[in-house]
C-alpha cells in the first residue's frame, strides 16, 4: 500500500515538474527556465544533505563509476531542457505517455539484458500503448484542420 502512494506521489510530483517547467521555460526562456531549475534544485538537495552527512567532506575516489554518475547531470539537463521545449508543443498527457513507454521499454531491455529473456506481455503492452498514443495524436490533428 505504501508503495502505491509512493508511485502515485512520484508520477505526480514528475507531472507537475514537467508543467512547472515548459511554464518557467515559456516565461524566462528555455536556457534561464533550465538554470532555475538546477539552481532550486540544488538550494533544496544542499541543505539536505548537510542535514544528513554533516559538515564533513567525504573522501571522494575518482573512478569511471564516478564520473559516469556525474554524466547523470548532464543527462538531466539535456531531459529538462527537451520537456520544456516539447510540453507546450504536445501537452502533458502525451509527454506522461511518452515517459511512460520509455521507462516501460528502458525496462523490458534491462530485463532482457540481466535475465535473457525479453517479456512479451509487456513488449506488447507497450506496443498497444504507442498504437494508442499514435491514434489520439491522429485525432487531434484531424479535429485542428
Amino acid at each position: 500500500m505504501i508503495y502505491s502512494l509512493l508511485a502515485l506521489l512520484s508520477g505526480g510530483s514528475i507531472a507537475t515538474s514537467i508543467l512547472l517547467n515548459a511554464r518557467l521555460g515559456a516565461v524566462k526562456g528555455l536556457k534561464k527556465g533550465v538554470f532555475i531549475n538546477y539552481l532550486m534544485g540544488f538550494a533544496v538537495s544542499l541543505p539536505v544533505a548537510l542535514l544528513i552527512n554533516g559538515t564533513a567532506i567525504p573522501n571522494i575516489e575518482i573512478n569511471w563509476i564516478f564520473i559516469l554518475a556525474l554524466t547523470g547531470g548532464a543527462i538531466g539537463f539535456m531531459a529538462v531542457m527537451m520537456n520544456s521545449y516539447i510540453t507546450p508543443r504536445i501537452g502533458i498527457l502525451y509527454i506522461t505517455i511518452l515517459l511512460f513507454i520509455g521507462q516501460l521499454g528502458t525496462g523490458v531491455v534491462i530485463d532482457g539484458i540481466r535475465d535473457g529473456n525479453f517479456s512479451i506481455g509487456k513488449i506488447v503492452g507497450g506496443v498497444l500503448i504507442v498504437a494508442g498514443l499514435v491514434y489520439l495524436l491522429r485525432l487531434d490533428r484531424a479535429k485542428s484542420k
